[in-house]
């Protein structure tokens, strides 16, 4: 008679045993873990899509309301037109440099912790409100009866313009963080080189608040322009900068 084949047998005979089988099943489970966590991580790194299309949201009505407020502006005359025209040309350009420079590094910087994802909201903030305190500043710099001081509002855009250059610096800062990885070890320099002249900007705008400036004229122009002005030439010393390291 033929004898049952057991269940211990069976296994034996496919070549697995008991203890092996729960050795494979808990490889398994690490495996399982150790992707899961992979996962997890991977995550975290990725930007929400949400976040920037917020952030392209605000900084395109941002723009686009400094070309609304024109349809307001009536000139008459044609000094008046050009004054208009070169106001505007200033707060776009000043802003979409901003956001070019905003745009490149939320490519590649983690913006969903608690410590990034205030920043963020805290400078998407600062670019809403810009458009609002830029056309509180009078075309002719004069402050008309019942108006606020054009020092004091001046001084207001000088502040935000200056707080969105320290954040976007700071976001700079993190990314040339060797230890994160980031970006390559050969962009290390030129972001370096990114972040520091940035913060040259931003205390050229938040230097500028002190009344002292407001005071002061350099060929009939108040110094607190002239500072402004100065981020300009900041821009293009980096240009240059980069150009040789590059070399």
């Amino acid at each position: 008679m033929t004898q049952p084949i057991s269940r211990k047998n069976g296994a034996q005979a496919k070549g697995y045993t008991s203890n092996e089988g729960e050795t494979a099943l808990g490889d398994l489970v690490s495996l399982d873990d150790e992707s899961g966590s992979r996962r997890s991580r991977f995550k975290e790194t990725i930007p929400r899509p949400r976040i920037q299309t917020l952030s392209d949201l605000i900084f395109g009505l941002a723009l686009s309301v400094g070309a609304i407020t024109l349809l307001t502006d009536k000139p008459s005359s044609v000094i008046g037109l050009a004054s208009s025209l070169l106001g505007f040309g200033w707060a776009f350009v000043i802003l979409a440099l901003v956001w070019v420079r905003y745009t490149r590094i939320m490519s590649v910087l983690p913006v969903e912790t608690g410590r990034m994802m205030g920043a963020n909201m805290l400078l998407l903030f600062l670019v809403s409100v810009e458009p609002y305190l830029y056309n509180l500043i009078p075309v002719s710099f004069v402050s008309l009866p019942g108006q606020l001081d054009s020092g004091i509002t001046t001084a207001l855009y000088a502040a935000d313009m200056g707080s969105m250059f320290l954040i976007i610096a700071y976001f700079t800062h993190e990314i040339t963080i060797e230890e994160r990885k980031l970006i390559p070890k050969r962009l290390l320099r030129s972001y370096r080189l990114q972040r520091n002249t940035t913060i040259v900007s931003a205390a050229l705008f938040l230097v500028s608040t002190l009344p002292i400036f407001w005071s002061f004229t350099v060929f009939g122009f108040q110094v607190r322009f002239i500072l402004w002005m100065g981020t300009f030439g900041v821009w293009i010393v980096r240009r240059e900068l980069e150009g040789r390291v590059k070399r």
